[in-house]
């Protein structure tokens, strides 16, 4: 893969974690907003699929770190 070299170090692993730190970032966010406001639904659901596939992703066993 001679690509940019950004993309190159962006490993499975750094996009896990990634994607589990955002997760609860926007679940948390959408829980304070689903419970003062009620307008938080969107938010709450799409910071819990962040953070459900970063913990799939990092509990998959990937050997190349």
């Amino acid at each position: 893969m001679n690509g940019i070299p950004a993309l190159r170090a962006l490993t499975e692993f750094r996009m896990a974690v990634t994607a589990a730190l955002a997760g609860s970032a926007f679940t948390a966010a959408g829980c304070v907003l689903y419970t003062l406001h009620h307008d938080g639904f969107r938010e709450l659901v799409g910071g819990m699929a962040l953070l459900i596939t970063g913990l799939v992703m990092l509990g998959s066993g990937t050997v190349k770190r």
